[in-house]
């Protein structure tokens, strides 16, 4: 399917389409899938019943989007390209963040942190409107961005088996060395490298508005940093040897 180039008002139309079809129906699939991983919560995960469908639902999300990100972005002619399937892939993930959010909200148990919100609202609302006429040019790095989620199925997967008290097993150390390693490859080089190309564009090419620059440019900062955060702290309780259930 080729990208619709035509004008102004046909890109506005298929991507304002697309997020009234896929936003909404992504968001009631996340919402449906957790009624369904609620009735199967482990013994030993008794007491925090919506951690564990929370980290459950993130890691399947995290299978899904990475491994559509990986394959579009493999089977694409050119390293960086503009295609339509980067922004439904991008409305299916604004669609989870925003149960995501909804279902941290409503929890009575605390689950969601401070930027953890930020990233779900940022992602959800902000990044999508970003992608609008007449900043259609920021979609062509979606799937850049959206290959963290090799990273997450790693980081989800140490999480459940933290919670199941399997923190000392040899899989849960390989999933956090698995994690480790995909860290650079699939979230923090690929995302400086959206950075750096909204940059390339604005300043070298003039390809990206001004506008669209000043939109976009905070954003990838604090994907960034938070993604590097988070690196951060699982190191640093992992040198710490934290034996607390289900912190990170």
């Amino acid at each position: 399917m080729d990208t619709p180039h035509a004008s102004f008002d046909e890109e506005f139309t298929w991507k304002g389409k697309a997020v009234v079809v896929i936003f909404p129906t992504s968001f009631l699939f996340f919402t449906a899938l957790n009624r369904l991983v609620s009735h199967y919560t482990p013994e030993k995960c008794a007491g925090y019943p919506d951690r564990w469908t929370a980290y459950v639902i993130s890691w399947l999300h995290a299978i899904l989007n990475g491994s559509l990100a990986l394959v579009l972005t493999l089977s694409g002619r050119e390293w960086v390209e503009s295609t339509p399937w980067a922004f439904y892939l991008h409305c299916m993930s604004a669609g989870y963040f925003a149960y995501d959010a909804v279902a941290m909200g409503i929890s009575k148990e605390q689950i969601g942190s401070f930027d953890i919100y930020l990233h779900h609202i940022l992602c959800a609302f902000f990044v999508t409107a970003s992608q609008f006429p007449p900043c259609g040019q920021v979609t062509i790095f979606v799937l850049w961005d959206y290959l963290c989620e090799i990273t997450n199925v790693f980081l989800h997967g140490r999480k459940l088996l933290a919670m199941l008290g399997r923190r000392e097993s040899t899989l849960y150390k390989r999933l956090n060395g698995l994690f480790l390693v995909t860290f650079f490859i699939f979230r923090f080089f690929p995302q400086v490298f959206v950075f750096v190309m909204l940059n390339f564009d604005f300043w070298f090419t003039a390809q990206l508005p001004l506008l669209c620059y000043v939109i976009s440019i905070p954003q990838q900062t604090i994907v960034v940093l938070i993604g590097s955060n988070i690196a951060y702290q699982i190191v640093r309780r992992s040198k710490r040897g934290h034996n607390k259930v289900a912190t990170d």
